[in-house]
């Protein structure tokens, strides 16, 4: 079994911005949280006049997706995200809220630093998961990262590089012994 971290090619790709700037409590509300009953679609541009691509970039901890990425990884993100759509004059593209946010860390056996006071997690070194926690989830979060990057299953990274998509990158950062 095999995690990675979902990211994405801003340097080949055209990024997506927001047209208004939105505030640090907007952005922070991307935390696991439903967001579909207050959603208001946000109208989004291409930052420079390159390529856009499946997964455009946005906030690292935002993933944005395509209709295509959707429609080839809908069953494998169902019921772990929610899908919000933004207003956008180059295509169809959606915010996507992780809500699947996991308390799966082993962290006797992960390495992290902490802040002074010793108790929260300020960031990991090296990840270990409770294979079982996360075994069958696609795409999460953790409950010591809910505004990182999202965690992807190697099934997802296999469905986007078997698909040709566009824009993808992971870093492995964990792989189970067996």
């Amino acid at each position: 079994m095999k995690i990675w971290h979902l990211d994405f090619e801003l340097d080949k790709f055209d990024n997506l911005i927001p047209v208004k700037e939105l505030s640090l409590d907007e952005i922070y509300s991307f935390n696991g949280d439903s967001k579909l009953d207050c959603w208001i679609p946000i109208a989004v541009k291409k930052m420079e006049n390159k390529e856009l691509s499946n997964a455009p970039g946005f906030y690292s901890h935002i993933p944005i997706f395509d209709r295509i990425t959707l429609e080839i990884v809908k069953d494998l993100i169902e019921g772990s995200v929610e899908v919000l759509p933004l207003l956008c004059s180059e295509g169809e593209f959606y915010a996507i809220n992780v809500t699947e946010i996991l308390n799966g860390i082993d962290y006797n056996k992960s390495q992290f630093k902490t802040y002074r006071d010793g108790k929260r997690i300020m960031r990991f070194v090296k990840y270990e998961f409770l294979k079982h926690i996360v075994n069958g989830k696609h795409i999460f979060k953790i409950v010591d990262e809910p505004l990182r990057k999202p965690f992807v299953s190697d099934e997802f990274r296999q469905r986007v590089l078997g698909n040709n998509l566009k824009g993808f990158k992971f870093e492995l950062v964990w792989e189970s012994d067996n």
